[in-house]
């Protein structure tokens, strides 16, 4: 390779970083669009503009973005743009999994907002509220908050905000088993949506009533639900409503066991999440494949499933480099040979001059470049350190009243109902004692009481101790499992009952206490329900782990059961939706005279 070549590709490189270094980033440029104009209200109209453009999938940039504008707003004394800036940082922050900081933002934004009796974006910060106490799982709080949404939408007659509100507290519903409630909900928004004429809006509706219908295993209307629902947004060409609408089928196809079909709608997902750039709900489905390819006992295909993301992008993103490289190869070798060798001496002496040269200045160019990348990487490293100190003291902040919060509500809890309960049974007690063995009905009946008083007091004990723990180790919850195991021994003397741990899981390995609770709770009624009804002699737990997380086993050798032959209670119902809260489905596996195997994963 010649020289002179050598040296062009080297001008081209340095001119390239000198033009990379001069880039904005995104927030800085349209920080400096919104600094050149004048007019406050133009600020402000295009700083939303730009917030609800990437909102949806750009956290970092929508927060700084958001707090330029609460800014703004607040030398202005603008209370309505300052109050739904502060929604908007908490709405990013609650994407991105920080509910406590996202809280702390919601409340102050309700602060603001509430003595401006704005409907539209006091509706809209209810409507988030309500949502986020939804996936917390306070039902009571997240209709409160759906409540007051509706009620501001009822008095403007704003028919879009009361369907939405409709089928948004119908999740809700949905969510804690009332699933009549939910289908009067959904109902009534497509209802709404359908005289509005919002193609948009009957599509939610007609999912979230397929959704329902499959929960309540009505299978026939969930399937008419989803298909009519996809067919209306396909011809929308909406991306993002059409994915979730493949997930719900394929979610439908899984729960009646047609795997390859069900694998094939969350496919269909998946590409429209890739182009899309949703990488939750590509996971998600990848999870239920791998579940489907479980099922079905191809295993080989459920772990390829399990990494499949990851190889993808990982392939994609080489088979792009190598391509661009072979490009700029291509392009340099065809230049090379279209180039004509100068013969005379004179020529060569010129053109090492110009290239001299040029060398100097892309040099001087690239020295100049090189120093104003690094004031722009400095700059944005630092205000990167000041947002991050903030937002760490304000969730330290937050995380602190949140706990003075809990230990004042587990005290609470001891002082009052736990002294209240433990009152009664020392009434219960006394009452026995006067009435001796006269009654032995009254005696059979105050014993029941009081052993139901005495398993609430436990009940409650457990609850205390998950709300007194801002997170739950492996070691707490195999104290507290082999507490439980004692006292079943010592009222069935006839039971084994066993716990037992893979060595590879740390005993310190950390659960949120909600978790925590949630998977002492299955495996207490699991063991309960092996005792009073399934009549076993052996229950083993087993704590594994496995590739995606830690699985928990309770196995008996009852006389079983065919789940299709009973009506589920709410014991099962419960560690149903509990294992749902942990992250994936509960597995009950039953065969009658063969025992029960319940399985869930965290």
């Amino acid at each position: 390779m010649r020289l002179n070549n050598i040296i062009v590709i080297i001008g081209l490189m340095l001119l390239s970083l000198t033009t990379s270094a001069q880039k904005l980033s995104l927030v800085d440029s349209i920080t400096k669009l919104v600094n050149n104009k004048k007019d406050y209200n133009q600020k402000i109209d295009f700083l939303q503009k730009n917030i609800k453009e990437i909102y949806a999938t750009k956290f970092d940039e929508t927060i700084a973005l958001a707090q330029l504008g609460y800014n703004l707003a607040n030398e202005k004394n603008d209370n309505i743009n300052k109050g739904d800036f502060l929604r908007t940082i908490g709405l990013s922050l609650g994407k991105k999994g920080n509910i406590d900081s996202a809280s702390v933002y919601y409340y102050r934004a309700l602060q603001v907002l509430e003595p401006t009796k704005n409907t539209e974006k006091l509706g809209l910060l209810y409507d988030d509220m309500a949502r986020m106490y939804r996936k917390l799982r306070q039902p009571n709080r997240a209709l409160e908050f759906y409540e007051k949404a509706l009620q501001l939408y009822e008095k403007e007659k704003n028919l879009e905000g009361i369907a939405r509100i409709n089928n948004e507290s119908g999740v809700v519903f949905r969510d804690e088993g009332d699933y009549a409630e939910a289908n009067k909900r959904f109902e009534k928004s497509l209802r709404i949506q359908q005289e509005r004429k919002d193609s948009v809006g009957i599509g939610y509706a007609l999912e979230f009533l397929g959704y329902n219908q499959l929960l309540i295993k009505d299978y026939k209307k969930s399937e008419n639900y989803l298909l009519e629902a996809l067919k209306i947004r396909e011809k929308l060409n909406d991306d993002f409503a059409t994915m979730l609408n493949y997930t719900a089928l394929g979610e439908y196809y899984k729960e009646i066991k047609a795997f390859e079909a069900s694998n094939n709608y969350f496919l269909k997902s998946n590409a429209l999440a890739k182009r899309i750039n949703f990488v939750d709900i590509q996971k998600y489905n990848y999870e239920q494949i791998t579940d489907n390819y479980q099922a079905q006992g191809n295993y080989e295909k459920a772990f390829e499933s399990l990494k499949n993301f990851n190889v993808l992008n990982d392939s994609l993103y080489t088979a792009q480099k190598l391509k661009d490289v072979e490009e700029i190869a291509t392009k340099y070798e065809t230049s090379e040979k279209e180039k004509k060798i100068a013969e005379k001496e004179l020529a060569l002496k010129i053109r090492n001059q110009w290239i001299f040269g040029l060398i100097a200045l892309a040099i001087i160019i690239g020295l100049i470049g090189f120093i104003l990348y690094k004031q722009q990487v400095l700059k944005n490293i630092q205000q990167q350190k000041d947002n991050e100190l903030q937002l760490a003291l304000e969730k330290i902040e937050s995380q602190t009243k949140l706990q003075e919060q809990r230990l004042a509500i587990s005290r609470d809890l001891h002082d009052n109902i736990g002294a209240q309960l433990s009152f009664i049974v020392s009434a219960i007690d006394t009452i026995k004692y006067y009435i001796s063995d006269s009654n032995e009905s009254v005696t059979h009946k105050l014993n029941s009481i009081g052993t139901f008083a005495k398993e609430t007091i436990q009940e409650l004990r457990d609850t205390i101790w998950a709300m007194n723990k801002t997170t739950i180790s492996i070691k707490d919850l195999k104290s507290r499992i082999a507490n439980f195991m004692e006292k079943a021994k010592l009222s069935h003397q006839n039971i084994q009952i066993s716990l037992k741990t893979d060595p590879s899981i740390d005993d310190n390995h950390l659960f949120t206490g909600l978790q925590g609770l949630n998977i002492f709770r299955i495996i207490q009624e699991a063991t309960n329900n092996a005792v009073k009804y399934a009549e076993a002699t052996e229950i083993k737990i087993y704590i594994s782990q496995t590739i995606v997380g830690i699985q928990f086993e309770i196995a008996d050798n009852g006389k079983g059961f065919v789940e299709e032959e009973i009506e589920a209670g709410n014991g099962l119902l419960n560690m149903r939706k509990r294992a749902l809260e942990l992250g994936n489905e509960l597995s009950l596996k039953s065969e009658k005279e063969k025992g029960t195997r319940i399985t869930f994963e965290v």
